[in-house]
């Protein structure tokens, strides 16, 4: 087995994470300390931010966000909330 090999393994055991094999080892070296980095100091989630209000670009019409709404071009986001 080849320390590529066994770096792959310990990043699936490890971390469940699949790294590409065709890295070369330097990458794959990098990538594992990255990983435990992380893992000692994980990201802060962020809230996820739902829009409140909406503004349509063409009639400048503004409106309360309703889910329907999701992936209209024509509007744009005026106000968030958490």
């Amino acid at each position: 087995m080849t320390k590529k090999d066994d770096l792959y393994k310990k990043a699936l055991k490890d971390f469940d994470v699949k790294l590409d094999r065709r890295l070369t080892l330097s990458q794959l070296q990098d990538q594992i300390t990255r990983l435990e980095k992380e893992k000692k100091d994980p990201k802060k989630e962020i809230p996820k931010l739902k829009p409140k209000r909406v503004r349509n670009v063409i009639t400048g019409n503004e409106f309360d966000y309703h889910e329907l709404f999701a992936g209209d071009p024509d509007l744009q986001v005026i106000e968030w909330e958490e």
